[in-house]
């Protein structure tokens, strides 16, 4: 017999227990999006939102640092823009 009595009851089971847990999903989706998006925060700080830098944050950054992130951005925009350059030309 291709569909046997414990065939039927797992898939019994397993159709219950999806939509228990699709329920309970519903009912939590707030919490549950929230506890996600907490964690992704502790995980990769900053991505996601923009955060907004206060007045207070800003002068805590010494010139220096500021400088050498200021060279770093403008390194990857020249990549860019040479990146950007091959692929014109070689389209062309």
């Amino acid at each position: 017999m291709l569909l046997d009595k414990n065939f039927l009851i797992g898939v019994g089971l397993g159709i219950a227990a999806g939509a228990v847990g699709y329920k309970l999903y519903n009912e939590h989706r707030q919490t549950i999006l929230e506890s996600l998006d907490n964690l992704k925060n502790r995980m990769c700080p900053g991505a996601g939102s923009e955060v907004a830098v206060t007045e207070q944050q800003t002068t805590e950054i010494d010139l220096a640092e500021l400088e050498k992130q200021k060279e770093h951005l403008e390194d990857l925009i020249a990549e860019q823009q040479m990146k950007q350059a091959e692929q014109n030309a070689s389209k062309a």
